[in-house]
């Protein structure tokens, strides 16, 4: 509850609060309201009267404060212009990355935003993707400026883990060049459709980014102009003397590249579900990604009810060589491993039946005439061909579900085989070490493809093989048509496995049941997966 406004729906989470549509009780046009998390009232309230004072064409104008008293004291919310494009990040949730032109009019425009907030000695503290909010027309917006503050003043340490400055990660005040890094993470993120720090959770994401490590930028995004990487990679630096100013930064954008109009999802599109695939600051990564110019998919089912994605994880390729390099690549790695295994998505969580592709048949759950239900799939003692169904039942599977063909396996059921032979060839292909065989997985310019091909090479550089590597579809909870594929909302479980090397192997304990949405594509190959989601 905000007195004066009825929240509608909530629009995305950040750093600082939850976003809300909601609209005036004494009549007038939709507004955004932002909930502050809970910190020091009178210290929040300071905050935001030094933010209205600030005027700039790509800054979102805060018009009031409102302050409630609740059992746990007192709670800040700010109004905010209401901006119909959705965020950088609801963007990129339903495209995956940007085309170069079109990253330099979403970030060149937000890094003067923020020249303009330094100039005033103050910093934002928590860019990332969701902090940008577009226009109708495209144009970007620099909104979450409810953790901004003084230069050197104290603040609420609040960060989005993806886009963290590593000074800000080891424990360093944010400050000017943490704001670069962050406008240059944003970059990064819409250039690739990653972002620069990837593991299980927000405790292992920070522990990578203070690591410094970055995945190669030119490796992930090689459309892009030479001179753009460039730009981008001065910001990301991790010395923040390196980084230049954010005016130099929105200035070097612009001659980098040519700008281009940002191309927003069409009328009609739910922008409440993009909004909850876009910014959940909490770990993570995946989106839909993009296609080569000419690919077309294959109609998509009308089939199943709406899920609720959100982002994960990936290991991307390290940039840097020599002997001390490597050895840190080969920390990373290990580290990372461990981590992704216990709650991330796309570093080790894939399908069951590794060297075979093969995965156990899933039992004919509740599904409707609309195709949404569920079907479980077996524990890990289970024989193949066989899935828990209770104490005492098991039951095969539906027969004839084809990964390579275009048509939609029948209810629950069906889906869960087809995921768990797409998650079979994924284990497969990388304990193998076969980027290659990951075609069979994912559609050809994927973002996931690239990330996994790389992780596959570098697994091998260090000498380490995944074993007994055997991710599994639990269950599969309901399926949503989509243009061109579905989306399809399930939990799956990752069991114990090794990471194994010349000099003996690292247990890794894997990780129970989690929820993830994926969105299949029915391309002219066959189903594959073009995005993932961890969703809790």
């Amino acid at each position: 509850m905000v007195p004066g406004y009825v929240l509608e729906e909530r629009l995305g989470r950040g750093g600082s609060g939850e976003v809300w549509r909601a609209r005036p009780r004494r009549g007038g046009p939709a507004v955004a309201v932002k909930v502050l998390h809970r910190g020091d009232p009178e210290q929040q309230v300071r905050e935001a009267e030094v933010l209205a004072g600030l005027e700039h064409p790509h800054l979102v104008a805060l018009h009031e404060v409102v302050r409630r008293r609740t059992r746990d004291g007192e709670q800040v919310a700010l109004v905010l212009d209401l901006l119909a494009g959705g965020s950088l990040a609801d963007l990129l949730a339903r495209r995956g990355r940007l085309r170069p032109g079109e990253v330099v009019t979403a970030v060149a425009p937000v890094a003067a935003a923020l020249a303009h907030l330094h100039d005033r000695g103050i910093v934002h503290g928590d860019l990332s993707p969701g902090n940008v909010v577009l226009t109708a027309e495209g144009r970007p917006m620099l909104t979450d400026l409810g953790v901004a503050r003084a230069v050197g003043e104290p603040g609420s340490g609040q960060v989005t883990p993806p886009y963290v400055d590593p000074v800000v990660a080891r424990g360093g005040a944010p400050g000017p060049a943490s704001d670069v890094f962050g406008v240059a993470a944003a970059a990064f993120h819409a250039l690739t459709g990653i972002p620069p720090w990837n593991a299980a959770g927000p405790g292992q994401t920070v522990v990578v980014a203070a690591s410094g490590e970055l995945p190669d930028l030119a490796l992930l995004a090689p459309e892009a102009p030479g001179e753009l990487v460039a730009v981008v990679q001065r910001g990301l630096s991790p010395h923040p003397h390196l980084r230049g100013t954010a005016a130099a930064f929105a200035l070097d954008l612009r001659h980098a590249c040519r700008p281009e109009r940002i191309a927003l999802p069409a009328p009609g599109v739910d922008r409440a579900a993009l909004a909850r695939t876009g910014y959940v600051p909490r770990t993570e990564l995946t989106h839909q990604v993009r296609r080569p110019p000419g690919a077309h998919a294959a109609p998509a089912p009308s089939r199943g009810r709406s899920g609720w994605p959100g982002r994960v994880a990936a290991r991307l390729p390290v940039r840097g060589g020599g002997p001390a390099r490597a050895v840190r690549r080969v920390l990373v790695v290990t580290a990372v491993l461990a981590a992704l295994a216990g709650s991330g998505w796309l570093g080790v969580q894939w399908g069951r039946g590794v060297g075979d592709g093969t995965v156990p048949a899933a039992r004919t759950g509740t599904a409707t005439a609309s195709g949404s239900g569920s079907a479980t799939a077996p524990s890990p003692s289970a024989p193949p061909g066989t899935v828990s169904s209770g104490p005492s039942t098991a039951t095969s599977g539906p027969p004839g579900v084809d990964v390579d063909s275009t048509e939609p396996p029948a209810g629950a059921a069906g889906w869960a085989q087809l995921v768990g032979q797409l998650y079979g060839r994924r284990a497969a292909a990388l304990s193998a070490g076969d980027p290659g065989a990951l075609s069979g997985v994912y559609p050809s310019g994927s973002a996931l493809l690239d990330a996994d091909a790389a992780w596959a090479r570098e697994l091998a550089a260090a000498g380490q093989q995944l074993q007994g590597f055997a991710p599994l579809v639990v269950a599969v909870q309901d399926v949503v048509p989509l243009p061109g594929g579905v989306r399809v909302r399930l939990v799956d479980r990752v069991p114990p496995y090794v990471l194994g090397s010349a000099t003996g192997g690292q247990d890794v304990p894997g990780r129970g049941d989690r929820p993830v949405v994926l969105t299949l594509l029915a391309t002219t190959a066959g189903w594959r997966i073009d995005a993932a989601e961890l969703t809790g």
